[in-house]
């Protein structure tokens, strides 16, 4: 069964890789780029829309698989997916208020909890909450996937660091639920992989970005699959091999590297007195690029940075979640703390790279728009 799993990939890979640069020269026709600016890393104007690729390879690829197999997709979840991408796409065309995108991602997680079910059902024993009532399991799913989501859409700063994290939290899950036996959801991740590889083999040329209507759907998509990991996790004996005995730990160590960043951003953006969604060079992979790592150094050091937390996750199985999450917590925090102080030094003075909040917020303002994407 492995075979149809790397079919699925291949597939998915094959269709993105013909529709990418399709889309190129679209965009290139019709002058529709991200454009450099003070802000962002890039100096060229760079086509967006690389996720509408990575979502019809996906797409195509689970038709087919549906037909061959006989297996229905959670199609609330693919309907859901769906609005979200045509919600960052409009972004990447014209930009949306902060308030109309998370109205969307909320509506968006509201249609596959209430249709497709896929909700927290449990907390898994963190801080010592079992069991939710249903008036409680639905704001706090509903948070959990407006977050990775987010989350996504905060890391797609560097040519293939969303892509390449993308595929690591896709293909941790797509392997565990082969060994599950779910092979629908085992099929959706092969096929996010080989459509998100096909997107970086350009992206890392930089011909392409994959705009919000990429990244947020690779958010929205990882958040559902996470949710539903948990559920299926907690259904399995205790002695499956392949059981989580602290899952919830295991989760915030494959999700690290996002959910660490963008609370970190947040925060130092509401300290400053400033919106959280204002844009800024405050990223862990602002402060590598400060550094005058490549793009693919600074994604490869996040990528390894990201597998240590699994491989620990891995190995501290068994022990409670809630001496694990805080550990992990700080551990980020510490790491952190210590590229801060190397790229201080590197910079010869204090605050070198990062950018003025407070004067992006004054322009955003002017000029009547602000963004949450943070884009290339």
């Amino acid at each position: 069964m492995i075979e149809e799993l790397v079919c699925c990939a291949l597939l998915a890979f094959t269709i993105s890789l013909v529709l990418m640069p399709e889309i190129i020269k679209v965009a290139h026709s019709y002058q529709i780029h991200d454009l450099p600016n003070e802000r962002k890393v890039h100096s060229q104007q760079i086509p967006r829309f690389g996720g509408l690729a990575i979502f019809i390879g996906l797409i195509i690829t689970l038709l087919l698989w549906s037909f061959w197999r006989s297996e229905l997709f959670n199609l609330p979840l693919l309907a859901a997916a769906t609005g979200i991408l045509i919600i960052g796409f409009r972004d990447d065309f014209l930009p949306l208020r902060p308030s109309i995108k998370l109205l969307a991602e909320i509506a968006g997680a509201f249609i596959i909890i209430f249709f497709g079910d896929i909700r927290l059902n449990s907390l898994h024993g963190l801080l010592g909450i079992g069991e939710l009532p249903i008036y409680v399991s639905y704001p706090v799913s509903i948070f959990t996937i407006v977050v990775i989501t987010n989350a996504f859409n905060l890391i797609d700063g560097i040519n293939g660091l969303a892509g390449s994290i993308a595929i690591l939290v896709f293909g941790t899950y797509g392997s565990w639920f082969y060994i599950n036996g779910d092979m629908a959801t085992a099929a959706l991740c092969f096929g996010i992989i080989g459509s998100t590889l096909a997107f970086l083999i350009f992206n890392y040329q930089s011909k392409i970005f994959m705009g919000d209507c990429g990244s947020l759907l690779l958010g929205f998509m990882a958040a559902a699959v996470t949710i539903k990991f948990l559920g299926d996790n907690a259904r399995l004996p205790e002695t499956a091999a392949h059981y989580f005995t602290s899952p919830i730990m295991f989760v915030s160590c494959l999700l690290a590297f996002p959910l660490f960043d963008t609370i970190r951003v947040f925060t130092l953006r509401v300290a400053s007195g400033v919106s959280p969604f204002t844009p800024d060079r405050n990223h862990i992979h602002h402060l590598l690029i400060g550094m005058n790592f490549p793009h693919a150094v600074a994604t490869t050091i996040i990528l390894a940075f990201n597998l240590a937390f699994i491989i620990a996750a891995l190995l501290l199985q068994g022990y409670n979640d809630n001496l694990l999450v805080p550990g992990g917590i700080i551990s980020a925090i510490i790491l952190t703390r210590f590229l801060k102080s190397r790229t201080t030094r590197f910079n010869g003075k204090k605050g070198n790279l990062l950018h003025d909040v407070r004067k992006a917020t004054q322009k955003t303002r002017s000029t009547g728009k602000e963004k949450v994407g943070e884009g290339v």
